[in-house]
């Protein structure tokens, strides 16, 4: 059977899953491992997305590049309460080109830095970037995106107090589209209780379902929010939820069993990253750095004066 993905903003911005559909709803307590997940509030729409730094949030491009910084907020939910968190800044990662989806049927380079204007509690986690290799590797998926199955598909809206968590494999990966060699966009699978909602791969037990309890697919909502992978017992970032979409086997539903889902491989975008959130020093510590260079000929007299 041979997937496809349907073209245009709306397929990404109603990504489902037991998030996710077919995942359970998350306590929102600070113990919870997925306390550093939050929902990421545009111009009144719900999506998702993850801190990776006290001041830092990854999210997808789509969800946030076109929309200025004041009408973007972070919330984060704790137990009885919430905390929400000024945008004060937005980088696109620059390759992004939009919702077209290219000669494979995606859109790549869909990433995006929300900067807050105030750094979250010290309490709250903030998670790494996983970098190694993900086909078949089982990836929790957790977001703010509808919830439902795979029977029904969603019955349930996004909503920025509930964060839903679920499982899937990656099924495979789809390499850059400017002609690299680098891996950007993984794809998965919604498998249902047999073989046969299965997309991607043989008919054995590794590329099926791991069960109508945990097998997860994006919903609406779930754009921005992070797939994670258990890294030596540590929950890494792996992935960037983008998209979800139908197949020839099952036209017109993206959330069903034998849909298909996809996003960023965040691998691939590691130095970008670490370059965005590279902090910008002080004026004063940027003459300190010229004249320690003999780049700055001038110096300061005891009395104030400038001297030449």
């Amino acid at each position: 059977m041979k997937p496809f993905i349907a073209a245009g903003l709306a397929l990404f911005v109603t990504l489902p899953a037991h998030a996710i559909v077919g995942g359970p709803a998350d306590a929102n307590v600070a113990a919870s491992p997925w306390a550093g997940v939050g929902a990421v509030s545009v111009n009144g729409s719900t999506f998702s997305g993850a801190l990776i730094g006290s001041r830092y949030v990854l999210t997808a491009a789509h969800v946030v590049g076109a929309a200025p910084a004041g009408k973007v907020s972070f919330m984060l939910n704790a137990e009885a309460g919430s905390q929400v968190y000024a945008a004060e800044s937005i980088t696109v990662f620059p390759g992004f080109t939009g919702t077209t989806p290219g000669a494979d049927g995606m859109w790549h380079d869909d990433l995006a830095l929300i900067r807050l204007a105030a750094p979250v509690d010290a309490s709250v986690p903030v998670y790494g970037l996983y970098g190694g290799a993900l086909v078949s590797r089982t990836v929790t998926l957790v977001g703010y995106g509808g919830g439902g199955d795979g029977v029904n598909g969603v019955t349930s809206g996004a909503n920025a107090a509930v964060k839903r968590v679920g499982q899937n494999q990656v099924d495979g990966l789809l390499a850059d589209d400017d002609g690299g060699s680098a891996q950007e966009i993984f794809l998965l699978d919604f498998d249902g209780a047999d073989a046969s909602s299965n997309v991607f791969g043989g008919a054995i037990a590794a590329n099926l379902t791991l069960g109508e309890t945990l097998e997860a697919q994006f919903a609406g909502g779930d754009s921005g929010s992070p797939v994670f992978v258990n890294d030596n017992g540590v929950w890494k970032i792996a992935g960037i939820a983008a998209f979800n979409g139908s197949t020839t086997g099952l036209p017109g539903s993206n959330v069903l069993f034998g849909a298909i889902g996809g996003g960023t491989v965040v691998a691939s975008y590691i130095p970008w990253i670490e370059t965005a959130m590279a902090p910008v020093p002080e004026p004063h510590a940027w003459l300190m750095l010229l004249a320690g260079l003999g780049m700055i000929g001038i110096r300061y007299g005891l009395s104030g004066r400038v001297e030449s």
